[in-house]
C-alpha cells in the first residue's frame, strides 16, 4: 500500500463565462496566483467544444455540440495538469478521457478548486508507466 499525506487545504470558486477554455483558464489561475499544488474539487457546466484523448490514443479528437460536464477531476501545477472529464450529449450518452485545451464553455461552468498548501506538484519520469507522474513533495 502506497503511503498518503496530508495537508491542509485552500478552495477557491470561480465562475468562467460562455467561450471560455476551461483547461486554459484553470492553468492560468494556478500560475498567476503561484500556487504549487491544486485539486479540482467539483465542476459544473457546459461545453460547445469538447478536446478529449481517448484511452490510450495518440492525439485529442475535437466534439462539438452542447454538452453537459458530468464530472471533471484532476491535478494542476504551475507548468502543467492531468485533468479528465466526464461529459453527456443531448441524449444523455456519456463519453470522457484526457481533457486538453479547446474544451469552451457553452453557458457557464463553476469550479472549485483547493490549493493542497502544504505540498508542491511535479511531474517526474515513472520506470513502471512510461510517462511522466504526479510527484508530491511536502513544503
Amino acid at each position: 500500500m502506497t503511503t498518503a499525506l496530508s495537508s491542509g487545504a485552500r478552495c477557491y470558486a470561480m465562475r468562467l463565462v460562455p467561450g471560455t477554455d476551461v483547461l486554459q483558464a484553470v492553468q492560468d489561475f494556478v500560475r498567476d496566483n503561484d500556487l504549487k499544488a491544486v485539486a479540482i474539487v467539483t465542476v459544473v457546466g457546459s461545453l460547445t467544444d469538447a478536446v478529449i484523448r481517448y484511452a490510450n490514443q495518440p492525439g485529442g479528437t475535437l466534439s462539438q455540440g452542447h454538452f453537459e460536464i458530468v464530472s471533471m477531476v484532476g491535478t494542476v501545477e504551475p507548468t502543467g495538469a492531468h485533468v479528465h472529464i466526464s461529459l453527456s450529449d443531448g441524449q444523455g450518452k456519456m463519453f470522457g478521457g484526457h481533457m486538453l485545451p479547446g474544451c469552451l464553455v457553452y453557458t457557464t461552468a463553476e469550479i472549485v478548486l483547493a490549493h493542497l498548501e502544504d505540498f508542491v506538484f511535479t511531474r517526474v519520469p515513472c520506470a513502471l508507466s512510461g510517462y511522466d507522474e504526479l510527484g508530491i513533495q511536502n513544503i
